[in-house]
This record gives structure tokens, C-alpha cells and sequence, in this order.
């Protein structure tokens, strides 16, 4: 496609009136002071390409921003150029011959859910209505029911990439996350029928408890179908929701929420699938507080649930950091090396969760390549900017001690300034590095996700 007559969108530079507006558009309140020299907000595919034409000529560093979700910011380039492409190639079509759906990178997962789930339809979008396509995708894509199936040019050069054209920047672009060196305009998924949905939840005071309940949760997962089901633990203060109390700790103790959500046509089959977690065994009985039986449920209200869990848009400074277990580890010593990171919790709308993928890539297939069944994050949340040391200090504190029970890290977690940690394999790096280094020998995108 040639793009030789395209103009360029608008240029909005540091002093303008929409400058720091743009600038600070992310989920995280906590943002860096770094200033690109520009930002532009593209429509169509051919202004994507004179941006970076015009990038390449003024050998300008690029970052690009779909959903803003991704906690270190890493889109602001200092004295470079940010492409936010919130309005880029808007809409979502689907194709009822083919079965495909195509969207463009700043589609939210509730946007994918409100188009697709009318028609009949799914796509295994991300968990947070708010998160955005295009960080999601390229991440490698740890969505709802990802346990069941697992997770598209820096010369302004206009592709396709899929596993038949341009195969090496298709394999590169599933799973390099933040490191792409590229600007996805739009994306084709396939489809599956939609399914209805059915949860059961538990809570549990697992301050005396944890290991305990953590060792009861893997042994359900183990014995529960892998298709269709997505179980996941997440651990909280009790009054995480008191928002007079700030950001001290005041209830001391740690509950953990477990939920069991079924993809299914009936209750009667959910109950069937879910079997495994239906009984609660005798020892934990007295750690149990809150049980909420199967029952059917929304996009709306997981979504919702999502939102309250993780709220943003008055002030909430987020961090996170997390491992992908070593599956050669033990359980009893996965448990004790992470229970810090769970429990622990530095303040009072702090949480941390145990997302179980059971996700055994090949590296032929695609850049995400670590194989785990776990991913535990921590992602601690606090208001007061004095903070802020305090709270790096301590995530890099714990999760420097769970490291050695890791195989790496979940690619849009790395915060390169904070922790560096595996995220791919070693053969499937080299593979990365050597793909990027011939289609981006300039370095013009240069987040990095090795060590230097």
C-alpha cells in the first residue's frame, strides 16, 4: 500500500492544550514525568505509516499505546513520538461465512463482548472490561478461559502478517508484548459459539490458613476439565472497600476469594463440570466465610466485579510484579515462596491473585514460549505519592524472594526499570531478537525485555 501522498494527523507537541491530557491517558495515576516530543492520534492505517516514515527521517524513537493498561507506562519515550491509538481504524466487524471477527487495537474486551455476544459469538478477550486489543493480543493474550485453548513495521511499510504472509512477524508479534517493533492497525480472531456462564465462589479467611487453601484450590483445578473453565484465587484485606480508612493497613487479616466459572449451555451441566469444587473439605470449614452457590452470571457483572476489585480514575497508583511457576517445583515450596507476595499485602487496596493458565506453549508457534500452570501477581494499589518508594521497595523485595520457584514472568507485567526476569524461552529470545533485528535494525521501538 503505498503511502507516499498520506498526511500527517495532527501533531500534538509538549505546551499544547491536548498535550498533558494525552500524555497521562493510562490506568495508573502513578505516571512517569517523561514527555515525548510529539503525540498523534491516527485514524486510518496510511496515517500510522507517515508517522513512522516521518519518525524514521528525524530518527525518532516510537512508542505505541492502545488501552494505556500496561502499569509502567513504557509507551512514553522521552523526546520521541507516542502513537495512541485510541481512535485508529474504528469499529468491529464479523464475518458470519468465515467466522471471524477483526477489530482494531484500542477495542476493549467489553466492546468485543457487547458486539460478538448478541450474534452468538466469542472471542477470549482480556478480564478487565477496560483493557484494550492490541497490548492484550500481543502479550499472548491471558484471557477469560485461556486454560482451555491458551493465549500483527518500523519502516512505515503497510503487512499483513499471519501464519502464510510475513510468518516470522506473525510468530514474533504472539507474545513479544510492549517489545513489538511495530504498529498493529487491525486485528481477525477467530470466533467460537457463546457459551452461558455460571460461577460459584468462596471466600476464605486464609490468614492462618493459606497454604492450606492455595493446596485445596491447585487440587480442584487438577481434578476439573480443562476446556471451558476458567479458576482463579485472589487474596485481599476485608476492608479493602472502606475507602475512609486510606491506604493503611487496618484489618490485619488476609481472605481469599476462589471462583469457579463454568462456560456452558446449562446450570445442570456447570454443576457437573464444577463437581470438583463443590465440597469444601472438613479442615477448611472453619476457614470459610462467605460461600455463594452456583449461579448464572453477565458479562456485565464480571466485568463490574473486575472494575471494584481494580478501581481507577480517582488517584489510584498501581504497581505490579508476578511469576509464571516453574512447573519442576514442588507445590509445597511454589506456596511458601509466594505466600509473602499474597499475603502480605502493603495496604489496604493491595490484592493479589493466582490465575491458573495451565499453559504449555510451543515456541514454534509463537514468541510466548514459557510453559506454567500458575501466574501470580501482586498488584498493590495505594493514593498518597509519598509512598511510592515504599511500596517499589517492597514489591521488588518480594518478589526478588519468590524468583527462584519462577520460570519467568507474564510478558505485560515487566517493569524492565524494576525487576528484569525471564519472558520468553532462551531458544525463542534469540529467534525474537534476530526477527527484530531485520525488521527494526534501527532500534526505533526500544523497549527492551533482556538484560542489556
Amino acid at each position: 500500500m503505498s503511502t507516499a501522498n498520506s498526511s500527517l494527523p495532527e501533531v500534538i507537541s509538549n505546551g499544547s492544550i491536548k498535550y498533558e491530557e494525552l500524555r497521562t491517558r493510562f490506568f495508573n495515576s502513578r505516571i512517569p514525568d517523561t514527555k515525548p516530543a510529539e503525540i498523534y492520534c491516527p485514524k486510518t492505517t496510511p496515517e500510522v505509516a507517515a508517522i513512522i516514515q516521518q519518525a524514521k527521517k528525524r530518527r525518532l524513537k516510537v512508542g505505541v499505546r492502545s488501552g494505556g493498561l500496561l502499569f509502567p507506562c513504557t509507551s512514553l519515550i522521552p523526546d520521541g513520538v507516542l502513537a495512541d491509538t485510541l481512535h485508529l481504524n474504528a469499529g468491529i466487524e464479523y464475518d458470519s461465512q468465515t467466522q471471524l471477527v477483526s477489530f482494531p487495537p484500542a477495542a476493549r474486551s467489553k466492546d468485543l463482548a457487547d458486539a460478538l455476544i448478541p450474534l452468538g459469538r466469542f472471542f477470549p478477550f482480556g478480564h478487565s472490561p477496560t483493557v484494550a486489543a492490541g497490548g492484550f493480543c500481543l502479550a499472548g493474550g491471558q484471557g477469560w478461559f485461556m486454560r482451555g485453548w491458551g493465549f500483527v513495521t518500523p519502516n512505515g511499510e503497510v503487512i499483513r502478517a499471519s501464519k502464510t504472509e510475513n510468518p516470522d512477524v506473525f510468530w514474533a508479534a504472539r507474545g513479544s508484548g510492549q517489545c513489538f517493533f511495530g504498529v498493529v492497525t487491525r486485528f481477525w480472531g477467530k470466533t467460537i459459539p457463546a457459551r452461558r456462564l455460571f460461577e460459584r465462589v468462596r471466600v476464605f479467611d486464609c490468614t492462618d490458613s493459606f497454604a492450606e487453601v492455595v493446596h485445596w484450590v491447585f487440587d480442584v483445578n487438577d481434578r476439573t476439565q480443562k476446556e471451558g473453565v476458567e479458576i482463579a484465587a485472589a487474596t485481599f484485606r476485608p476492608d479493602k472497600e472502606v475507602e475512609r480508612l486510606g491506604d493503611e493497613v487496618g484489618d490485619t487479616r488476609i481472605f481469599m476469594g476462589v471462583s469457579s466459572l463454568a462456560f456452558t449451555d446449562s446450570i445442570d451441566e456447570a454443576r457437573r463440570i464444577l463437581n470438583a469444587s463443590e465440597d469444601v473439605p472438613e479442615g477448611l470449614q472453619k476457614s470459610l466465610v462467605v460461600t455463594i452457590p452456583l449461579e448464572e452470571k453477565s458479562w456485565d457483572q464480571l466485568f463490574e466485579a473486575q472494575d471494584r476489585f481494580t478501581p481507577a480514575g480517582n488517584g489510584e497508583r498501581w504497581q505490579c510484579d508476578s511469576i509464571l511457576n516453574n512447573p519442576d517445583i514442588p507445590r509445597s515450596q511454589l506456596i511458601e515462596a509466594i505466600q509473602p507476595a499474597l499475603c502480605d499485602l502493603p495496604s489496604r487496596r493491595s490484592v493479589g491473585c493466582i490465575y491458573i493458565g495451565d499453559y504449555t506453549p510451543d515456541e514454534k508457534d509463537q514468541a510466548i514460549s514459557l510453559p506454567h500452570q500458575y501466574c501470580i501477581s501482586t498488584m498493590t494499589c495505594w493514593k498518597d505519592p509519598t509512598w511510592d518508594e515504599r511500596m517499589r521497595r517492597w514489591m521488588y523485595e518480594v518478589y526478588s524472594r519468590a524468583a527462584p520457584v519462577s520460570c519467568g514472568q507474564y510478558i505485560a507485567d515487566l517493569d524492565a526499570k524494576q525487576r528484569m526476569t525471564p519472558v520468553m524461552s532462551e531458544n525463542a529470545l534469540d529467534r525474537f531478537l534476530k526477527i527484530r533485528q531485520k525488521w527494526d535494525s534501527e532500534d526505533m521501538f526500544t523497549t527492551r525485555i533482556w538484560a542489556p
